[in-house]
């Protein structure tokens, strides 16, 4: 585990550091940047989790570790079940919907003039590279020959509760206010986040332990899975731009 945690660093840092990541996380964030970004990002992160229900209860006998919980396929210890307090139902896919469409009403009511947003016709249309290059990815790992690497995915974007979660909910307080509407699915992966990627790395740590042969697999699989989520949060930023020079927020 711990070779693990040192060959992934690099690229945790690396996401943290992207020019237009660190404009979203950053205090002084412009409002109507921010904004477009949270609607981009919500509405995608809605076509990124649309199967996660399926990807999460996948067959344990497809998991290929002996001893296999039902659920994850990992050891049966005493580590390895999840912390019933963290569970949320499809991965908020609905959640996330819910916080596109709320973002946009909130555009709408203040910032009418500069664009409408017609959620609809977002959701409509393609999503970027990023998103169907993270869905090939998870599909890719959960059929291939070692599924339960998709732990790794798992646990690297969990952490982002951890890392970059409190300053994008820091910056959706100074925006959209003590209202949650804009912001549901994500303050509450923040507020349960220490938890549940503990209990995320606990599994990585259990299938490694059970089969360390798989560690460079699954490095490979977490700076994959990282390198796509970076790539969202960058393509949302620049979509967002590009809707705020152009007044249009569903091209």
């Amino acid at each position: 585990m711990t070779q693990y945690e040192m060959a992934l660093e690099s690229d945790r840092r690396r996401l943290i550091d992207d020019p237009a990541v660190a404009q979203v996380l950053s205090p002084s964030c412009d409002e109507r940047s921010f904004v477009r970004w949270m609607l981009r990002h919500s509405a995608y992160g809605a076509h990124m989790t649309h199967d996660a229900e399926r990807w999460i209860s996948a067959p344990a006998a497809q998991h290929g570790l002996p001893g296999a919980n039902e659920q994850h396929g990992l050891p049966d210890t005493d580590g390895s079940r999840e912390p019933a307090r963290t569970r949320a139902p499809a991965a908020g896919y609905g959640r996330m919907l819910a916080d596109a469409r709320a973002t946009a009403a909130w555009w709408a009511e203040r910032f009418s003039e500069a664009g409408a947003l017609d959620t609809d016709a977002l959701l409509a249309t393609a999503p970027p590279a990023s998103v169907a290059f993270y869905t090939r990815l998870r599909e890719n790992v959960i059929s291939g020959p070692l599924p339960f690497a998709q732990l790794a995915i798992w646990y690297e974007v969990e952490r982002l509760s951890v890392t970059v979660g409190p300053a994008l909910v820091a910056n959706c307080r100074r925006i959209f206010g003590a209202d949650r509407a804009c912001y549901a699915f994500l303050a509450e992966r923040v507020e349960f986040g220490a938890d549940y990627t503990a209990f995320r790395r606990r599994q990585v740590d259990a299938a490694l332990t059970a089969s360390p042969s798989t560690l460079d697999v699954m490095i490979k699989t977490g700076k994959t899975a990282l390198a796509a989520y970076a790539s969202l949060m960058t393509e949302c930023w620049e979509l967002a731009q590009a809707d705020l020079r152009s007044g249009e927020a569903d091209t």
